[in-house]
């Protein structure tokens, strides 16, 4: 059996139910992973060191290549919540981005540094300046706000170190979370702990929220879920988004500084 499923995942039929198989339990079950309590980091990379660390899943990896469509090559690139560094890696390798990460994890900064990417230890949760004194042409948030009590003052203070803010987040209005909501369990979209998401937004409240922190959706592209359907409409089939975002406040008079 171990040698089988590697050979099974070789042919597109295979995949194919697989993903519609898991996609159909997800509407039922809880993950076997599941507990309650906090999340340790070192504990959720550290899992998935002898297989998977590194290695970009075809999610993540629809992931890198919408992230990758907003970057000019050679562009200098924050990933805050950088992980394992993989996404940082596709960037590397395909567009020779100048790649800096941050991360909560030791276990996960050592990974990206044994890589050969620069990496240091930093918990976003404290005030965003700590740690950041370059600018940027853009600073990633892969995943990471959802996470957050606070994502307001996490962006607030980074608008002004980079041209664009790059944020992916899960889209809770997917049309699988809206029928695992009326089936009686609340949409699925952690993985360790429910306690993970402490924010959520469907594509529609996004470019809201977006609006009202003084940000312009530059540009939106809904890298998971319902092919075809999800670019046609993307609040019910898209399942994951990423947004590039700028600064939309007017610029300060000369002599005057913003709000922070």
């Amino acid at each position: 059996m171990n040698t089988l499923k590697p050979a099974l995942r070789r042919f597109p039929p295979y995949l194919w139910l697989a993903n519609r198989y898991r996609t159909f339990r997800r509407l039922f079950i809880y993950p076997e992973t599941a507990a309650v309590g906090v999340t340790s980091y070192d504990d959720y990379w550290e899992a998935k060191a002898p297989g998977s660390m590194g290695q970009l899943s075809p999610f993540r990896r629809a992931r890198a290549a919408a992230i990758a469509s907003f970057l000019p090559a050679g562009s200098k690139v924050l990933d805050l919540g950088v992980g394992d560094g993989a996404i940082l890696r596709y960037l590397i390798d395909r567009l020779g981005v100048d790649a800096y990460g941050l991360d909560i994890s030791p276990r996960a900064v050592e990974f990206c540094r044994s890589q050969g990417i620069r990496a240091d230890l930093a918990d976003i949760n404290k005030p965003a300046g700590e740690g950041i004194d370059a600018r940027y042409d853009a600073i990633l948030l892969c995943e990471i706000i959802e996470h957050l009590p606070d994502p307001e003052a996490l962006l607030n203070r980074l608008r002004d170190k980079a041209d664009l803010l790059i944020v992916t987040i899960p889209n809770t209005g997917y049309h699988q979370h809206r029928l695992r909501l009326l089936l009686g369990r609340f949409p699925l979209q952690w993985v360790v702990t429910p306690g993970e998401h402490l924010r959520f937004w469907t594509v529609t409240d996004f470019t809201w929220w977006a609006g009202q922190m003084g940000f312009r959706v530059v540009r939106a592209i809904p890298y998971q879920g319902t092919p075809g359907l999800r670019r046609l409409w993307p609040n019910l089939f898209a399942q994951a988004m990423v947004y590039a975002l700028e600064d939309a406040r007017p610029a300060p008079q000369e002599g005057a500084t913003r709000p922070a």
